[in-house]
């Protein structure tokens, strides 16, 4: 390996480090990283064909919530390495590829509870500063980090360049931590969920996360789509029949930033006119341009490179506001307002964040021009709307079109075929930057139909959106939370066969789910309580690791 050729795979797996943490170009996926391995290194045809091998083998690999999998980019730029410089057998380096996707997986973990919630700590400091080149620094400083834990192994094991070497370097963690941490990934996710519980805060439509709960629990075949659409129907069921609160909607009193009562505004305002922006707006320069809405959409590209096990994607979703904000708020003392209002907990599937955005610009641009939109009904809406796009996006994105496009593409690959790779990068983006653009820019465009929709019933219009987040929310808890007590309790004989009862058996008898429904108000509660969620997220990673190793977890 010649040093030119060094330098070149340090930069095409850092690309691959960024990928795994923004999820939008997809270069972290195997067929990616390992074929650009391949160029770097000089030999294509090998990098595509480990790309293939291994690509087959992440193709259920998927982020939910805070559920990261095995690292697939580590995975496949180690497995190219191996068998390119290493002259490996391809078969052998997929093999070792899985556990270095493993142990990719738990250096993820830490970065994501640690050094990134860090960054985005300074990005709360320049929130309030009105600082927004600052926003973007802290934002774009998380990529190093993203970008040294798949360069670095990598680059360590083209230096050695061996089997063992690869494999010496899993086996020297202790099994406690890396089994421990994987259990533990199981159940960090409750934190998201209770977060989300906690912002939403409507104990009148508690029961239909109950009911979404129940439904994922007992019906197996049920997905996150179809649920979404039980949820929409819950929603419009709810806007309709049930809630009747939008008639005593004028009366009501809201607390505002200081603390102080304050009459709740009027939504029916906002209808006076066809355009949410006011004419004055036209002199005042408070009117959103295509070229706003155009640098939203680019920093989009790289939307969730900042996640962080803290607060999720508070820090992406600022930083692809920053342009609204600085359009609406020229005054550092307001513009430092709107910074903080939006660095505060938000995540859903990045691609189906866009929808989000185009809504909370039409809804910014909005209240700056007294329409009667206040502060809590874009926070409100942002944090109802999360859900249903979270539930929809990956079950569409990661659950469906990458593995069936990743497929295609390994069978093309399998042979060395550059097209594999190609056909795999350019049919997930095509259709991931339409929904991007068009995502963005429809919401907006509609917005004041959107807004229109509150009419004097604003929290009706947020609660019926919420009852839909509900419904998803209580879902997710169910099918995507793990938490397994292998606990023996007693064993029987059966027809010559020995039957073992555990702890977790018992519980499942009692009702399915039962631990990750505990667990998740048991963290609500703790919230509630102004636990920060940093510690709870390392409590859980020592229950994690404690649980496992003294058998209780599994």
């Amino acid at each position: 390996m010649t040093t030119l050729q060094f330098i070149f795979l340090i930069i095409v797996t850092s690309i691959s480090g960024i990928g795994a943490a923004s999820e939008e170009f997809q270069t972290h996926h195997p067929i990616i990283s390992a074929t650009l391995v391949g160029i770097a290194l000089g030999d294509v045809t090998t990098g595509v064909m480990v790309g293939a091998a291994v690509e087959l083998i992440a193709l259920g690999w998927m982020t939910v919530g805070a559920a990261s999998p095995p690292d697939p980019a580590l995975a496949g730029t180690v497995a190219a390495v191996l068998a390119i410089l290493g002259h490996v057998n391809v078969g052998v380096a997929v093999g070792i590829a899985i556990p270095v996707a493993v142990a990719g997986q738990l250096l993820q973990i830490v970065q994501l509870s640690t050094i990134e919630v860090a960054i985005v700590h300074l990005g709360d400091k320049f929130a309030r500063e009105g600082n927004t080149r600052g926003i973007g620094f802290a934002h774009w400083l998380t990529a190093v980090p993203s970008a040294l834990r798949v360069a670095l192994p990598t680059a360590l094991v083209a230096c050695f360049a061996s089997a063992s070497f690869a494999q010496n370097m899993f086996n020297g963690i202790p099994k406690v931590i890396t089994g421990g941490l994987q259990v533990t990934a199981g159940f960090l996710v409750v934190v998201g969920y209770a977060m989300v519980l906690k912002q939403i805060n409507r104990k009148d439509i508690l029961p239909f996360f109950f009911i979404g709960f129940l439904i994922m629990t007992f019906s197996h075949d049920m997905t996150l789509i179809a649920l979404s659409i039980v949820g929409i129907c819950f929603a419009v069921i709810y806007y309709l029949f049930l809630d009747k609160s939008a008639a005593n909607a004028g009366g009501r009193k809201v607390r505002s930033r200081d603390g102080a009562a304050a009459p709740e505004a009027s939504i029916s305002d906002a209808s006076q006119s066809a355009s949410p922006v006011a004419e004055s707006a036209v002199d005042d320069g408070k009117k959103l341009t295509k070229s706003d809405l155009m640098k939203v959409f680019l920093r989009t590209q790289f939307y969730q490179v900042s996640w962080t096990y803290e607060r999720f994607q508070n820090l992406c979703y600022c930083y692809c506001m920053v342009p609204i904000l600085k359009r609406l708020y020229p005054e550092k003392e307001e513009l430092s307002t709107a910074l903080t209002r939006h660095m505060e907990y938000f995540n859903t599937n990045p691609i189906m964040a866009s929808p989000v955005l185009g809504v909370n610009a039409a809804m910014e641009e909005s209240m700056v021009h007294g329409s009667g939109i206040t502060e809590e009904a874009i926070t409100s809406t942002k944090v109802a709307l999360m859900g249903p796009f979270a539930g929809i996006g990956d079950s569409v994105f990661w659950g469906i079109l990458r593995p069936m496009f990743a497929a295609i593409a390994a069978g093309i690959a399998s042979q060395g075929n550059l097209m594999g790779p190609i056909f795999f990068f350019l049919a997930f983006n095509i259709i991931r930057v339409f929904v991007r653009y068009y995502g963005l820019i429809l919401p907006y465009k509609q917005g004041t139909s959107f807004i229109s929709m509150f009419h004097g019933g604003e929290q009706k219009f947020v609660k019926a959106i919420s009852v839909l987040a509900y419904t998803v929310i209580g879902g997710l808890v169910a099918r995507w939370t793990t938490i397994n007590i292998p606990v023996q309790l007693y064993s029987f004989v059966v027809s010559g066969k020995t039957v073992t009862t555990t702890i977790q058996d018992q519980l499942n008898a009692i009702m399915p789910n039962l631990l990750p429904l505990a667990l998740t108000f048991f963290v609500y509660w703790l919230l509630k309580k102004k636990v920060k969620p940093t510690y709870i997220i390392f409590g859980l990673m020592f229950v994690g690791v404690a649980g496992y190793a003294l058998g209780i977890l599994g």
